[in-house]
């Protein structure tokens, strides 16, 4: 998230020194470019670039501090197309020419943009968690992770059988990668970072009744977590008794 702000960031002092980075006005003729208010348009870009980085920066540690890491995996690409298609539409007034400079070149970047964001949203999502276990909490970084206090933990176990999922609510679901909220039978709302069809599978209970099912394509590593958690509980279950 914070490398594609840094680079939306250096794009924005880009196309102020270089205008010819522009997408379109650098294939337009010498006629059209004199009809186009390169200054002021490289200098609009330039601030909006920068804002938009900026934006993206600060809403990433906001998230990150309202403990609402799950809702990256939307706000990042969702502000940049919004700031985009707020860019390719402000753009227009700087070019005077009869056939304006974003209806035509324009478009074709902001599509290109829309479809590279997107594919990029899908391979983020079916990269493979990464975890993080201590004494105070477990933590799940990459699409769809979160972090959860091992004392709110009440149980936790492994499943054979994999979950049979009724309907998505509100995540990623490509093959066998499951990231995010299901309607999982017999339990109804789950969170899920399901990455193989094959068990072993983690079920963790929260005190607040919250159920997660997580896996990975090494059983090993699913493995290694339940045990790791379950040490952890028994662990604070002793300093409980004392």
């Amino acid at each position: 998230m914070i490398i594609t702000a840094l680079i939306l960031i250096a794009f924005g002092f880009l196309v102020k020194a270089f205008p010819n980075l522009i997408a379109g006005y650098n294939t337009m003729s010498q006629r059209q470019k004199e009809n186009v208010d390169i200054e002021g348009l490289s200098t609009f870009m330039s601030n909006a670039l920068v804002l938009l980085g900026a934006l993206v920066i600060v809403g990433h540690y906001v998230l990150k501090w309202l403990e609402l890491a799950s809702v990256l995996s939307y706000f990042v690409p969702g502000i940049i197309l919004m700031g985009v298609a707020l860019i390719v539409w402000k753009a227009r007034k700087y070019d005077h020419n009869k056939e304006k400079l974003v209806d035509s070149r324009f478009k074709v970047v902001f599509t290109v943009i829309v479809l590279v964001f997107a594919f990029g949203s899908i391979v983020y999502g079916v990269i493979p968690s990464g975890y993080e276990l201590n004494n105070e909490r477990l933590k799940f970084s990459g699409a769809y992770g979160f972090e959860l206090k091992t004392e709110a933990i009440e149980s936790v176990e492994l499943l054979l059988k994999d979950p049979a999922i009724k309907a998505r609510t509100n995540g990623l679901g490509l093959s066998q990668v499951k990231k995010g909220f299901f309607n999982v039978e017999d339990i109804g709302k789950t969170r899920l970072l399901i990455h193989s069809r094959r068990g072993p599978f983690l079920k963790i209970t929260t005190l607040e009744r919250e159920t997660i099912i997580i896996n990975f394509k090494e059983k090993e590593k699913t493995e290694l977590i339940y045990k790791a958690v379950q040490a952890m509980m028994d662990i604070n279950n002793g300093n409980s008794i004392k």
